[in-house]
């Protein structure tokens, strides 16, 4: 078995063993499922009172934002709370005896706790589907039909694997990025801060409401930064989906997924270099 083998392994193990913990205590799902569902519901009626003697906004129909809003919401369900975690270990000291461990940090930390969090993220996506066929009915594409011409079973199967392909990269994503906010705690005592701003960015940019909403000025810088990328490429991709489209999505999600990488190696490199010299 080659080393890199070794390694995938290794880090499968620890995926499927955080998985096992989650299994084991499904109570810890009720509180999440309850809370997204009454999310879902207040908002479908907010967008019912919006949408009231209008069919299209920013060219969404109430439809198409309700079925936004529950796919954008699952990243932040299945994907937003790494940072306390992370960040507990950094201030309690047990970062010094996770680095004594024979493995990369922080592609050990993203196994165990993507692991964990794909078990979550999954059952909010199914209680979301039949919550938005509940609340609206079929999503979008569905509902008003493709092209003439076009086949439907082929875009539904295309659609809907590339809307998983970018729910994992949003994942991803959520994890570099709050990885190198935690690990500011090398340096800083109190740095929840960092993640506050980090929500509020995320929740207005791409995740309560689609970045057409913004104003035009607005959207065009937002899209050059990384918090679309956390829940409007899915949600865009669920209720208007392309396939030219759905591939630059995807395509700038993974640019971002690799920079957010070299951003946590980067800090991790400085941090850990720093608990050396002091001694922990």
């Amino acid at each position: 078995m080659s080393r890199l083998q070794k390694t995938l392994r290794k880090y499968a193990l620890a995926a499927s063993t955080a998985m096992s913990e989650r299994i084991a205590y499904p109570g810890n799902f009720v509180g999440s499922m309850f809370t997204y569902a009454l999310f879902v519901f207040i908002f479908s009626r907010v967008w019912a009172g919006a949408y009231a003697g209008a069919t299209e906004i920013a060219g969404y129909t109430m439809s198409m934002a309700v079925w936004y809003f529950i796919i954008a919401e699952i990243p932040s369900f299945g994907f937003g709370r790494f940072f306390s975690t992370l960040s507990r270990d950094m201030k309690s000291g047990q970062i010094a005896y996770l680095l004594a461990r024979p493995y990369d940090f922080i592609g050990y930390s993203m196994a165990e706790k993507l692991g964990g969090s794909l078990m979550e993220a999954g059952i909010i996506l199914a209680e979301g589907l039949v919550v938005g066929l509940v609340l609206v009915g079929l999503p979008p594409a569905i509902a008003s039909g493709y092209p003439a011409g076009s086949s439907s079973l082929a875009l539904e199967a295309a659609r809907s694997g590339f809307l998983v392909v970018s729910l994992l990269l949003a994942g991803a994503l959520n994890f570099f990025l709050q990885i190198a906010l935690a690990m500011t705690a090398f340096w800083l005592e109190e740095n929840e801060a960092f993640f506050w701003i980090f929500q509020k960015f995320a929740l207005v940019v791409g995740t309560l409401i689609p970045i057409e909403f913004l104003p035009e000025k607005v959207a065009r810088i937002a899209v050059w930064t990384p918090f679309p990328y956390l829940s409007y490429a899915p949600a865009r991709i669920m209720v208007a989906f392309s396939p030219a489209e759905a591939l630059s999505l995807v395509a700038r999600q993974a640019l971002w997924v690799f920079m957010a990488l070299l951003l946590a190696r980067a800090v991790f490199a400085s941090g850990s270099r720093r608990l050396s010299v002091n001694g922990g």
